[in-house]
């Protein structure tokens, strides 16, 4: 349905533009243009050469060369309630790459928590969440070792807490 509705537009902007105008081909010449090399589209989808190798090829590109590229990390913190006298604060995975991750929050037990991330006097909160709920945020981490816990009541000392590693 989308094709011939891109396909209908198309034949209306021909038919629509007098002869000799030029501005459809300049449209889509600038349509199928790209960056690497410029008027060589003869097919439908562009192929960028081979990586080359040599010393060029292994300086990283950006302005920060020690900055990780490619999406960000994930990662899962859900909070429960074993028994009264017993929670729980598991994480998907036990490390992260440096850098953006996204951190999701889910209340899996029958009372408000909340979550904070603390390492060496820094750290990121979440606010309340109700029984059932769920949140994230994108939080730049860095290398070395997370404490997560809930800091409401005495939770963190009924066991939600947990350690991130961040390499």
């Amino acid at each position: 349905m989308r094709r011939a509705l891109v396909a209908l537009a198309a034949l209306l902007l021909v038919v629509a533009l007098p002869a000799g105008s030029g501005a459809a081909s300049a449209t889509s010449a600038a349509k199928h243009r790209c960056k690497h090399r410029p008027n060589h589209h003869r097919k439908k989808r562009c192929r960028k050469k081979k990586a080359s190798t040599g010393p060029a090829a292994d300086k990283p590109k950006g302005d920060d060369p020690s900055a990780p590229s490619g999406p960000p990390g994930r990662l899962l913190a859900t909070e429960r309630e074993l028994s009264p006298s017993q929670l729980q604060l598991q994480l998907s995975r036990a490390t992260v790459a440096a850098g953006a991750t996204i951190v999701e929050q889910y209340n899996a037990g029958s009372d408000p928590h909340n979550l904070i991330l603390e390492r060496q006097g820094t750290a990121f909160s979440f606010p309340t969440l109700d029984p059932g709920g769920d949140q994230k945020q994108t939080l730049t981490l860095t290398k070395g070792t997370w404490t997560l816990y809930c800091s409401l009541l005495n939770h963190k000392d009924l066991g939600m807490q947990a350690t991130l590693t961040v390499n």
